[in-house]
């Protein structure tokens, strides 16, 4: 699915005007029915509903909605919010058309103190169709008294496309008013700035609509940002064919842990072979190679010759993948290692935790980086490697520039992980939850993609399926197991269904 940018946004809606070809205002109709769809979804019919509307076309999609919630005899009231002297004129169109059906659903604000003249309840539901995706300045005036004054007495905010107050595209500023809604209904495509964290507070959840824009506009329109879903990596998946061994799915080497981590290696181990590697090898100290065996027979293992940490690189040439860094440690003999990696291999490489530490400290070693090396940073890693950043959509950009400057992949860790690609393109995945905040986590993903690579595919498949597999076996393991009580060995066991699904 495409994330397109305001101007790009501007382009669908006239596009599928012009070529469907449909009239502005019949598209804002079906816009506002989808979203009604929704609403009685969520919304209990004995509620009472107001809608509040500005008077460009996010109002005018407001209008609408409030009709049809009457016509199916919802108690909902339009709040007209006169900030500006002119309405659009598909605004003013479904104005008259609510006006018409029933004129005393209509309360006009032209003033803060006459929102004390309307009798709410904090139990009321507020849908915000105050303004859309165009704005780009911050807001004042009647408009910031309104979103202050539901921000402070309703809990059940749903915004109509976006939350009014919000750029779609840019920061907001840290006392910019911005509605707090509790859904986000969004139309055809995601927003970038729904999927940064800064905005958790505004964006909580959001649903896609489909409001039947042209088909060819994922033709026309360029993007180079896209949000990934269960449809999209199901058309990446190969399943096994009946005449295979396990030298056609790969041999892949981890090297991890030291003598005070040693859970990081079983947890990346045991997620690599559930991602389907033929073979694993790891390689780390002795103790934590005895605490492996114990729990994972089916991996083969390489003992350093240093009891505490890893100090030496084995013989390179078996591997189809390799992994390194979970719980390593940042000692100058380890660093030397990765130097080494970095120097002979000629395999699929991801770089993790402490390797990306040790990198950080080494960032002439980033010219060594050979082609689509898989990057795994959570963002105070990245930041380390890179720079401080103020905001989620700086390092976001940070990272596309890092991806396309040293041709590797940036698969930046969070709510809603990006993976930033070397032709300067940009996922976002879906899956995923909070449970898989919690150590180990990370270590799974890692063992996961480097699986994934060791089987045969290439370092931008195995990633955008490798992200969404590791959140999609978290959501199944959440629907049994609280999030609070989720642990990275249960994602691993939950990762066979996951691929089940998936392959189905």
């Amino acid at each position: 699915m495409q994330i397109l940018n305001r101007e790009e946004i501007k382009f669908a809606d006239e596009y599928t005007i012009q070529h469907e070809p449909i009239s502005s205002l019949e598209l804002m109709e079906r816009a506002a029915r989808a979203c009604v769809l929704s609403i009685i979804n969520k919304v209990d019919d004995s509620a009472s509903i107001f809608v509040f509307c500005g008077k460009g076309n996010n109002g005018g999609d407001g209008f609408a909605i409030a009709r049809m919630l009457l016509e199916r005899s919802y108690n909902c009231t339009a709040i007209l919010v006169n900030y500006s002297t002119e309405f659009s004129v598909d605004c003013k169109a479904n104005f008259d058309r609510l006006k018409e059906l029933k004129p005393e659903a209509i309360f006009e604000i032209s003033s803060e103190s006459d929102l004390g003249k309307i009798k709410f309840t904090t139990e009321d539901v507020i849908i915000d169709a105050l303004l859309g995706t165009g704005l780009n300045k911050p807001l004042d005036g009647l408009l910031k008294d309104v979103v202050e004054f539901i921000n402070k007495n309703f809990l059940k905010v749903i915004s109509i496309d976006c939350p009014t107050g919000i750029f779609i595209d840019t920061t907001n500023s840290p006392d910019d008013s911005i509605i707090r809604s509790s859904t986000t209904l969004t139309f055809q495509y995601p927003k970038l700035t729904f999927l940064m964290a800064q905005n958790k507070w505004a964006v909580p959840q959001f649903e896609v609509l489909n409001i039947g824009l042209h088909p060819h506009l994922a033709h026309l329109i360029k993007a180079k940002q896209f949000y990934i879903g269960k449809n999209e990596i199901k058309q990446l998946i190969t399943k096994r064919q009946k005449f295979t061994h396990k030298g056609n799915f790969g041999h892949a080497l981890i090297i991890a842990g030291n003598q005070t981590m040693r859970g990081a290696v079983s947890i990346s181990a045991k997620a690599c072979l559930r991602s389907g590697a033929g073979l694993l090898t790891v390689h780390s100290v002795s103790k934590a190679i005895d605490a492996l065996m114990c729990n994972l027979p089916e991996a083969m293992c390489s003992i350093d010759a240093n009891s505490e940490f890893i100090c030496e690189l084995p013989d390179l040439k078996n591997y189809n993948a390799i992994a390194i860094g979970p719980g390593i440690g940042t000692e100058q003999e380890t660093a030397d290692v990765l130097k080494k990696l970095l120097n002979y291999t000629s395999c699929s490489l991801v770089i993790d935790a402490d390797a990306l530490n040790i990198l950080s400290e080494n960032k002439t070693w980033l010219s060594f980086l050979p082609p689509e090396t898989i990057l795994t940073p959570h963002p105070k890693e990245f930041d380390r490697l890179t720079e401080k950043h103020d905001s989620d959509i700086e390092r976001y950009a940070t990272a596309k520039h890092f991806a396309l400057k040293h041709k590797v992949i940036v698969v930046l860790k969070g709510a809603y992980t990006s993976i930033c690609m070397p032709d300067g393109s940009s996922y976002f995945n879906s899956s995923g939850n909070s449970g898989l905040a919690k150590g180990g986590s990370g270590d799974a993903l890692t063992g996961i993609i480097t699986g994934l690579l060791a089987r045969g595919y290439t370092a931008p498949k195995a990633v955008l399926i490798g992200v969404y597999v590791h959140g999609y076996a978290a959501d199944l393991a959440t629907k049994k197991l609280s999030k609070e009580s989720l642990l990275a060995s249960d994602v691993i066991d939950k990762l066979g269904k996951a691929f089940l699904k998936l392959e189905d």
